[in-house]
Parts: C-alpha cells; structure tokens; sequence
C-alpha cells in the first residue's frame, strides 16, 4: 500500500475522531431528520464516499456514475412517534404523550443516460415532522376554582426535487453536482390560557390570562450541491458542499396573534395580529466529510460527519397593525453531525447492516425584547440506531429495516419568555420525552436489465 495515502488515511481517521467528540456537545435541528434510499437509510446517512444508490443526487453527486441505470421508490414506511412530557404541571402531576402513526415522506428516484452523460432525478421529504402537545390542569378547593390549558404544535415538511450528474476528473477522482428545488412550509401554533373563579362569590372572575399564537411560513427556492469522490479500491473520500437556499420563487405566511387578560373583572383584549406575511428563511452552509473502509470482500465501515454554518439572529418577518410593530425572529447554532455504519455481505443477494446516527439540535429558545416573537422548539439532541438488510433479486432490490431515534438530552435553555403572563402557568419543561420508530421499506428497480442482447 502507497505509504502516503495511508497517511493520509489515518490523518483523515483523526479528524473524523475529533469531529465525533464536536458532536458531543454541539447542537442541530431538522436537518437530518430522515434517511432516504437503500443504502442511506440502511447506513444512518453515513454514505458521502459514495454508493451505487440513485439517492447519490442527495448524499454525493460525484458517485452517480456508480449507480446503474434504476428507479427506485420508497413504499409504505409506517412510523410511531411520541411526543410530550413526562411531567408538565408544577405541583408533580403527570401531562399526557402524544402518539403519532403516520407514514414516513416518499422517495422517487431514477437515472438515465444522455450519450455519456449519467443523469439522475430526487425527489425527496428531507424533514418531516409533527410536534403536538395538549395539557389540561383543573383544581377546586373551597374558595377557588382554577383552570389552566396548553396547547402546541409544530409541523413542517421540507421537500427537494432535484436532477444530478458526475464528471471524471482523473484515474480515481469524481467531480458531481446536483441542482435542487426547495419547497418547505412550517406551521407554528402556541396557546396559553389560565382562569381563576371564585366559588364563594358566584363563580366571580378572579383572574384571567389567553393567550394565542398562530402562524404558518414556507419559501420555494434554489439549492445547489457540489460534491467530490476519491474512489479506490479500499478507501473512498467524499467530500460535499451545499449551499444556503437562494433565488427565493415563492414565498409567504400568515401571523395571527391574540392576548386577552382581565382587568377590574372585565376580560380586556389588548393585542390582535392578523397579516398575511412575506417571510424570509435564512438557512445554513452545509459541508459534508465522508470515508469507508472496506475491510475484506464482505465487510465495510462507513463514517460521516457534517457541519452547519451558524444562522445570525434575524427577523424573519415583520408584522404591523393598529400602529403597533411586532418582529418575528429566528436563528441557529452552529452544529456538527455523525454517522457510523457498518455493512456485511452475507452472499450476493443479502447484505446486512447497524448504524448509529446524531441529530442534534441548533434552535435556541433565547429570550426576546418587548415587540418581538420566537417560536418556541421543544426538541432536543436526538440520537438513532439502525438495522436494515437489502435483499438483492434478478433486477430488483429491497430494504427492510428499522430506525429508532430518541432525545439523549435537551439542552438547559429557557421557554416562553415572551409570554408576560406565564408565571401563572409552572410548567416544567425538563421531562420532554421524544422517541421515533420508523419501518424502513425502499424498492430499488433495475432498468438495464430487462433489456435483451442483441444477437
């Protein structure tokens, strides 16, 4: 073995090290939340040095030309999800978990050649999601009757549709790109109500806090992904860079806002927000390491690890009624991700497969000045584990496997300090329990192979 190239090898090995104990302590959120393909979902995403996937357009373009001429589809992928708290209420009362079966985002994928250019088409649901949480508290004694009520929920779907292809610049040396339309909408909904009665009194008015939020964003736009393969026989480098979404299409919103509380008895209205909105979504530089080993014929290691360029504090719209200005903000961290799969070749037809991945969390839940506004994330630094196996047939392929994610922790920052009033709620946000069991089932199909020889 050249002896510069296994250096290089071990000084990639160390830097993927220290980027693994990054990923410790850093954060991220929703920007890995699904794998996709065959070899992606089976692998935890720890496939950048390139496999004969047709999700490659995603992962790393510069490995196209691995992948034979196919179409390949996600099925019917079920998926469990619970979300909520473990204990809500202040005085120790236990809140109830949201259960979500649904199913995970779809995939089409297939590659084509025009003359000797390798051409493949994307379309994927690069996060999917839907936190929603309800809790309800009611106490009586002999002079009192209180009620207090939370509602939230967040949704999103981020969907990309893009076309790919690979140039060869050297013996062992791929230069990809991938051209992507971007097309996400979230939704964001936060109630907050408290009601204090007398008993003594008639059922009189004591005390009495509502407040509503609602408001929905989305943007199409442009993302353009660039990618680079160094592939050889036992160690593949790929390398990917993906830019922040540009050439915004479309895009807009709506923000509704309500806070009522009482005065001398009376419920008094004090603040009402309904525009339409024009929202501007700033999102990260993305920079994507990737290697794999292949220790003998049947085995191989894959190791991946990505970095997110911070998100500055910004205001994402700005919303003007009855002479009042309200700004809705945003932002991220900085974060690091990592993933490490393992696969083995039982024979020719079936490989099997363990990943483990991060998925941290970048959002932070920061204080905010008198007429602005944050949604507020309940979400923390996720960690998955994978098994899948791919089942090879004559012209066909199929992955059958498992993903299991959940929170491993949450970070120790502030809620809802927007809201003047929630001292009457005690909330405790530090049981947040948030698990995901997904069934991952992708057909891959050959096109190539249907073809007859000529005689």
């Amino acid at each position: 073995m050249n002896l510069e190239f296994l250096q290089l090898s071990r000084n990639l090995i160390t830097i993927i090290l220290l980027l693994v104990y990054s990923s410790l302590v850093s954060q991220n959120f929703l920007y890995n939340t699904e794998q996709f393909g065959i070899d992606g979902a089976m692998l935890g995403g720890a496939v950048v040095a390139g496999t004969d996937d047709v999700s490659m357009t995603f992962y790393n373009p510069a490995s196209i030309h691995e992948v034979p001429t196919q179409f390949s589809v996600s099925v019917i992928q079920p998926r469990v999800r619970t979300f909520g708290f473990r204990e809500f209420w202040g005085n120790n009362q236990a809140s109830p978990l949201d259960r979500d079966f649904s199913q995970k985002p779809d995939l089409i994928s297939f590659k084509f050649k025009i003359r000797n250019l390798d051409i493949a088409f994307l379309k994927i649901s690069k996060s999917d999601f839907s936190d929603v949480f309800t809790a309800e508290l009611e106490s009586l004694n002999a002079t009192q009757q209180s009620t207090q009520y939370f509602d939230y929920e967040y949704r999103g779907e981020d969907d990309w549709f893009g076309l790919g292809t690979n140039f060869q610049l050297g013996p062992k040396l791929y230069f990809g790109v991938s051209q992507f339309v971007r097309n996400f909408d979230f939704s964001y909904r936060n109630r907050v109500f408290s009601e204090e009665l007398d008993v003594n009194q008639a059922n009189q008015l004591t005390q009495f806090f509502d407040f509503n939020f609602d408001g929905s964003y989305g943007n199409i736009g442009a993302v353009t992904k660039i990618g680079f393969l160094l592939d050889t026989e036992v160690h593949d480098i790929g390398f990917t860079v993906t830019t922040p979404t540009y050439l915004r299409l479309i895009r807009g919103g709506n923000f509704f806002n309500v806070r009522a509380a009482s005065a001398g008895g009376e419920i008094a209205v004090d603040q009402v927000i309904d525009n339409e909105i024009d929202p501007t979504i700033a999102t990260p530089w993305e920079f994507n390491l990737g290697y794999s080993l292949t220790l003998n014929p049947n085995q191989k290691i894959w190791l991946n690890t990505s970095y997110h360029t911070k998100v500055r504090e910004y205001t994402m719209a700005t919303v003007e009624t009855l002479g009042s200005t309200t700004d809705w903000r945003n932002g991220s961290k900085e974060i690091f991700n990592f993933s490490l799969g393992y696969s083995h070749s039982v024979n020719s037809n079936l490989h099997l497969s363990a990943a483990v991945r991060t998925n941290n969390f970048a959002y932070e839940n920061i204080s905010t000045p008198e007429g602005t506004v944050r949604n507020t994330i309940f979400d923390g630094n996720h960690i998955h584990y994978v098994i899948g196996s791919k089942i090879n047939f004559n012209r066909s392929t199929i992955l059958l496997g498992v993903d299991y994610g959940t929170i491993r922790n949450i970070p120790d920052e502030g809620n809802f300090q927007q809201f003047s009033n929630i001292d009457i709620l005690a909330p405790n946000l530090n049981g947040l329990k948030k698990n995901n069991l997904s069934i991952l089932l992708t057909y891959g199909f050959i096109l190539d192979s249907i073809r007859r020889p000529k005689d």
